[in-house]
């Protein structure tokens, strides 16, 4: 039985339901079915991860309010650089699963202000919550990761104000509807892709095992073997 998908904010229920019609009941779309202009204000907090290894997740696109949030230039940086130690581990194993199992991942936690950009009265830590969903890029592995992160208090002063660092606080996992808890992998290649499909012909005693294949037009090949 599937999970049913719990959320705490409106924007990461948009997200959720555009990712699974796009989706289709798939394991993951394609990233670039991911249209840009379907998502609307949504980009202002989305990011696109890359997977390169089990503890390497990349950012590769990332929305203003999310690198005003996390700080600085982040591309090409290593999300898991963006939480504690403890954290990182945790967090590691639930990527890991999202990559290889196609489920879901629902994270919240706090972000703790920056602290040469705190305005006056500003609270020490602010409430987030964070989806991250699985994407192909051009393969059959999930290899990227759609993911928002959006403030549960976004009406404060400081909801965007750039933070030194994450804290987890809860995980949850969201298996979509279709999707298989068994471990996803590539289909496996042809034992021999070089082998020719072949035909029997008989004429009389003997038999030919015609083999289609070569230029277009060319004539079928022919060996012949005794019955």
């Amino acid at each position: 039985m599937q999970a049913v998908a719990q959320f705490q904010h409106r924007a990461t229920q948009a997200l959720y339901a555009y990712w699974n019609d796009v989706r289709a009941g798939r394991r993951a779309p394609r990233r670039l079915e991911i249209q840009p202009a379907q998502l609307g204000g949504l980009l202002l907090d989305t990011f696109i991860l890359e997977r390169t290894d089990r503890s390497t997740y990349l950012f590769r696109l990332a929305g203003t309010r999310v690198s005003n949030w996390l700080g600085a230039d982040l591309r090409t940086r290593n999300f898991l650089s963006c939480w504690g130690e403890a954290d990182r581990a945790m967090l590691e194993r639930h990527l890991a699963a999202i990559s290889e199992l196609g489920r879901v991942g629902v994270f919240t936690g706090e972000g703790y202000l920056s602290d040469t950009a705190a305005p006056a009265g500003s609270r020490a830590a602010a409430s987030f919550e964070l989806i991250v969903l699985p994407l192909m890029h051009t393969g059959h592995a999930i290899d990227r990761l759609l993911c928002l992160l959006v403030p549960l208090d976004d009406r404060a002063a400081d909801a965007h104000s750039p933070r030194r660092g994450l804290k987890l606080l809860a995980a949850e996992e969201i298996w979509p509807e279709g999707v298989s808890r068994e471990p996803f992998m590539d289909p496996p290649p042809a034992l021999n892709p070089n082998v020719r499909m072949a035909r029997i012909v008989r004429q009389g005693r003997r038999q030919f095992r015609v083999y289609q294949g070569g230029r277009v037009g060319e004539a079928p090949q022919a060996d012949a073997e005794r019955p």
